[in-house]
């Protein structure tokens, strides 16, 4: 079997028995994690012996000549493993026949593909061909090594329990039989079509588990990352060493394994109640934990504070600049290559499904809904998981809507728990995420703790943050030594303060700027000296002005001293607040908030009617008029919120953008079929998202240099996302164009000035799409 390969030199020149190994380990790995998986069906029976079979196809005599630099070859060899199905077949039901065939025969392209390639009732059968490929000598080998290793593999596995002994019957390869089983598969799929819902698991399931087993295999990946196996309580004692665990942590701990939503303040141990809850008493150990928020920055420092919580082996960071914050860790000190490769292969290492506990966006996780390729797998990884959805407040109704119902079908078929956190949930929020969850308990934190969290006076002030005078106060607080973070509603009014402030005679010392429109290396750089300037508990804190957008908003780590910001929504308006006096040690702390403009330059509540757009911050400063010079209390935000949604117009604004999109949802989730994805829904998922990826002019020479020397990701450091509407403005006005010829990457050059303190400038102040 020796002469039998599974991969060309250039990809280790595996054989395909030391191959077809690694995949059988890597699937007893999955067993391992998830041994409860199969709900008393025979899915891991029908799984090992498709793993054994599925590259069978491989020994063909063209395949192998095109491993060893041959041309290519024609067929589809996982189509020819099927030749040995009928070895075996008798240890299978019927319903476990299909399974079997459709495992193997999936493992590496959809079923239209597979059906294009081999279609019946031609007058010559290219199966013929195909079954021609394999030559008497190779098939007296493969049915030998089927006959002397697969039973005592299976033992050697530890999956004697989950795996039936079978007595391999002697091969026949035939294009009639061959056929036969392939219109076996074929027949499932269509009958999958018509019945939606439970039906449709064991498929996805198979594909899942099958493929992504191979991958791994593939990747030499060596072992699996075990699973977090703390309970709540070791984790508390070893991670946070002297913390109490206030009431509403441990009552996080004690709800589990159950769905559960969080009320409570920001800063008061959110991150902590969610790890309890996600690890209990210990006794259910969930397969994989997945921590999810909705801007880069906050991810990338999740990231890091679970890194140092679980250990650099346990963590993936996972969303769309990804590999940038891996590089961005991991290339210090390192030669450029070697940060490189280790950037790559962390982000590889969660493409593979394989860190037990995973940062990402939720975006990531709707890939799956929207039937993207490879979604049975991902689909499988979210079986039994643990997910954590913190600050569900950032999303808009349309998002929400996907979110809600993505969580509802986890729950119903993938037996997914989800644990909600918030310092804010209005009734109305609530409501849908409790149908969703199924009724799941609500946890609050204790009167005493939101009496202790009492921490901000608020101020309404006249005017607009980029007053003259509001500038001058805000300087003159820093030269007195304080921390003062400025929140502006759009990127170009942000860079517009963070001039105003420079010309008030603060200096690059004094100013961090951040904002989504500076190069991606710049962005790493930025978020990095945030944290090490203004984190919680970094002393001595120096004199600093953070200009800042909503990426502020979610779950950094920072503490600043007081907050002057543009009117906003309430719930985005309490998460900047929360970044400052974050625990409260610092006695009462001014917030100041203003007035104008009332409509928040647009950015929220967009509307083609402009008496709509922006209505919900018209409705919050109401709503805060009646708050003016109090000092907030905690408690009673929800009140605020659910007054603020009882207002007509908005709360029929967001009812309606909510439920048309959850009646797309349900048509989405009623259409998602196993063996195959689907590429107008890839357009529809691509749609969801407003950027397209530019190279300032300054940048272009080393951008090309870059990509020339094969340095892809450092190259993309130099790239910056704006908006389409923006890019489409900007084109038509010639300021962009083609980049220089960089292969088959096609890259646009905006003719903008930049540099590593504003980032990228439009030269204007009006509407501003790119607003975060």
């Amino acid at each position: 079997m020796d002469h039998i390969l599974a991969k060309s030199q250039q990809y280790g020149g595996e054989t395909l028995a030391a191959h077809t190994w690694d995949v059988l380990v890597k699937l007893s790995d999955l067993y391992r994690l998830r041994p409860r998986l199969d709900n008393g069906s025979q899915l891991w029976h029908c799984l090992y012996w498709a793993a054994f079979l599925h590259d069978f196809g491989k020994a063909a005599r063209g395949f192998q000549q095109r491993l060893r630099g041959g041309q290519a070859w024609s067929h589809r060899h996982e189509v020819l493993s099927l030749a040995f199905v009928d070895t075996i077949a008798d240890g299978f039901t019927p319903e476990e026949q299909r399974w079997l065939v459709a495992a193997i025969v999936s493992h590496h392209r959809d079923e239209p593909e597979i059906a294009e390639t081999y279609p019946p009732g031609l007058r010559h059968d290219p199966l013929v061909d195909l079954c021609n490929e394999l030559e008497p000598q190779v098939i007296d080998h493969l049915q030998r090594w089927l006959t002397e290793c697969a039973n005592p593999w299976r033992d050697l596995l530890g999956l004697s329990d989950v795996v039936k002994c079978i007595q391999p019957k002697p091969v026949q390869v035939a294009a009639d039989r061959l056929r036969n089983w392939l219109q076996v598969y074929h027949n499932w799929v269509r009958q999958l079509a018509s019945t939606p819902g439970a039906a449709r698991i064991p498929g996805i399931l198979l594909r899942g588990l099958i493929t992504s087993a191979d991958h791994m295999a593939s990747a030499h990946l060596r072992c699996m990352p075990p699973p977090v196996h703390d309970s709540w309580q070791t984790l508390a004692a070893r991670a946070f060493p002297g913390q109490q665990a206030y009431t509403h942590q441990r009552q996080s701990a004690e709800v589990s394994p159950k769905s559960a939503l969080l009320m409570a303040p920001t800063g008061s141990g959110k991150t902590e109640a969610a790890l309890y809850w996600a690890l209990g008493n210990g006794t259910a150990t969930p397969a994989r934990i997945f921590y999810t928020l909705p801007y880069q920055a906050s991810m990338n420092a999740m990231y890091d504070r679970l890194r140092h919580t679980f250990g650099d082996a346990a963590v993936g960071l996972q969303h769309g600049r990804a590999v940038q914050a891996l590089y961005a860790r991991f290339h210090e000190g390192e030669e450029w290559s070697a940060g490189a490769r280790r950037a790559q292969w962390e982000h590889n290492l969660n493409l593979l499904h394989a860190r037990p506990v995973k940062v990402l966006s939720p975006y990531q996780l709707l890939k799956a809904l929207f039937q993207l390729r490879g979604f049975e797998a991902m689909l499988t990884d979210y079986a039994q998981a643990a997910f954590i959805f913190d600050e569900i407040h950032a999303y808009e109704p349309e998002r929400l809507a996907l979110i809600t119902g993505m969580m509802r079908y986890l729950r119903e078929r993938f037996a997914a728990r989800f644990f909600v956190m918030s310092a804010t949930f209005p009734q109305l929020i609530r409501d849908h995420l409790g149908a969703a969850l199924g009724n799941a308990p609500v946890i609050s934190a204790s009167p005493d703790i939101f009496a202790r969290f009492r921490r901000h006076k608020l101020h309404l002030r006249d005017g607009e943050l980029t007053d003259p005078a509001t500038v001058e106060e805000i300087a003159t607080t820093v030269r007195a030594g304080r921390q003062v973070l400025v929140c502006a509603n759009t990127v170009a009014r942000a860079q517009e303060m963070r001039d105003n402030l420079a010309r008030a005679g603060l200096t690059d010392n004094h100013l961090v700027l951040i904002h989504s429109r500076f190069t991606y290396g710049d962005r790493n750089r930025i978020e990095q000296d945030i944290r090490a300037r203004c984190g919680s508990n970094v002393t001595p804190r120096p004199p600093l002005a953070l200009v800042a957008t909503q990426v502020v908003e979610v779950s950094l780590d920072i503490d600043l001293d007081t907050i002057y910001t543009d009117p906003a929504p309430l719930e985005a308006l309490l998460q900047r607040f929360g970044r400052v006096n974050r625990k409260g040690a610092k006695g009462i702390c001014p917030v100041y908030v203003f007035r104008q403009p009332t409509d928040g330059q647009g950015v929220y509540g967009r509307d083609r009617d402009p008496e709509r757009a922006g209505h919900i911050v018209r409705v919050t400063l109401d709503e805060l008029e009646r708050h003016n010079s109090e000092t907030i209390d905690e408690a009673a935000i929800n009140q605020w919120l659910d007054r603020i949604y009882a207002d007509p117009t908005l709360h029929q604004q967001w009812t309606d953008a909510y439920r048309r999109m959850a009646q797309q949802v349900d048509l989405i989730i009623n259409g998602l079929r196993p063996f195959q994805s689907d590429e107008q829904r890839e357009d529809d998922f691509e749609r969801m998202f407003d950027g397209v990826d530019v190279i300032p002019q300054c940048f272009e020479h080393d951008y090309v240099n870059l990509i020339v020397d094969e340095r892809y990701i450092e190259a993309n450091n130099y790239l910056v996302s704006i908006s389409k509407q923006r890019f489409a403005i900007l084109r038509n006005q010639g300021k962009i164009r083609p980049a220089e010829e960089v292969g088959q990457r096609r890259v646009w050059v905006a003719l903008l000035p930049y540099d590593s303190r504003n980032g990228l400038s439009f030269g204007d102040t009006t509407y501003d799409p790119d607003w975060s």
